[in-house]
């Protein structure tokens, strides 16, 4: 399946997947294997056959029980999983909570940062309305729930930085500061596309939104330095002039709107990566202070969930907003008024 020296680490009898990632494509007849360390080309009928048995691979089954639950017969899983430990996919047997040096924490944090920030940026909604596969209304809907998420930002760093101390603490009042009034730029964009400043201000965030937020906020109170991390996850690393032009004119021609009217959003874009956010964490790693493994799995885990819960807010923006059928546009708050 891979070709890589094979590790001599001894096998967990339960065997359990470290972070693999994949990306099929029928039209070639590949996938794409990423993991933290590297990149695997693999013939599509070996990764469609392994991804049977991935589900069950979640350290509670035995090589025999992952054969039976999948239907494959058990040499092949042996071999498969063979080949995932060359590629070193496995995770080693799981080990007491321990000690941990600061700086294992921290290349773990970069890693793993670096892996779902790419992973955010494939699943970016602007790569579907730049092929004109969703409707107008998701493309307004989008930029409400950007909206939403930009004017909270700064309020989630806030609460990280309260619990700072030293010199965090200066790095996060002086980040929540540069991102604060930033969800105008969003105002601006949404005026130009024929909303109105009242109905952007006045319309509530949807749930998936909303849940980004509170994610922020848990993972925070857990372990304040991990607003970095989120920086590292979420903020454009570059700007493109000639590339966002393109995307400009491409999205104007296909909703017929001024090439233009984007410009205050990416604008925004323009102002983080002129600030340098996207290298907070870098910059600042030695203010990364975890010292036990239970800690790190912990904070990797919050990553996880709000990597997911973006993913979720795309697929919550593409189910709202298409067809509206009837839900208000844009969304409205509940009031006591109303019931």
């Amino acid at each position: 399946m891979l070709t890589t020296q094979t590790s001599t680490e001894q096998r967990a009898p339960y065997p359990r997947l470290r972070e693999n990632l994949w990306h099929l494509d029928p039209v070639v007849g590949r996938a794409l294997l990423i993991t933290p360390e590297a990149a695997f080309e693999v013939e599509l009928p070996e990764a469609q056959r392994f991804l049977r048995m991935r589900s069950f691979c979640t350290g509670y089954h035995s090589m025999e029980e992952i054969a039976q639950l999948s239907g494959l017969p058990l040499e092949e899983v042996r071999s498969i999983l063979e080949s995932l430990e060359a590629a070193q996919v496995l995770c080693a047997p799981p080990l007491p909570d321990r000690p941990l040096r600061p700086e294992d924490a921290r290349q773990a944090l970069l890693r793993v940062c670096q892996l779902w920030s790419e992973e955010l940026r494939r699943s970016y909604i602007g790569n579907e309305l730049a092929q004109g596969a969703l409707p107008r209304t998701v493309l307004l809907g989008w930029l409400l729930e950007m909206y939403h998420y930009v004017r909270d930002f700064p309020e989630a760093i806030t609460l990280a930085a309260a619990r700072s101390q030293g010199r965090l603490k200066e790095v996060l009042t002086r980040y929540a500061a540069q991102e604060r009034g930033h969800e105008l730029f969003l105002v601006r964009t949404l005026v130009n596309l024929g909303l109105t400043r009242e109905e952007v201000e006045g319309s509530t965030p949807l749930v998936s939104t909303r849940l980004v937020g509170f994610l922020m906020r848990d993972l925070f109170e857990l372990e304040p330095a991990s607003a970095l991390m989120v920086a590292a996850l979420v903020e454009a690393q570059e700007f493109n002039p000639s590339q966002i032009q393109a995307f400009q004119e491409r999205v104007g021609e296909l909703y017929g709107i001024p090439a233009d009217a984007l410009g205050p959003f990416f604008e925004h874009q323009r102002v983080d990566v002129q600030m340098g956010h996207a290298e907070l964490l870098a910059e600042n790693l030695e203010l990364v202070e975890i010292r036990e493994s239970s800690k790190l799995d912990r904070v990797v885990n919050g990553l996880h969930d709000l990597k997911h819960a973006f993913d979720l807010q795309g697929l919550e923006i593409k189910d709202y907003y298409p067809v509206l059928g009837g839900k208000y546009f844009p969304r409205q708050p509940m009031t006591s008024g109303a019931i």
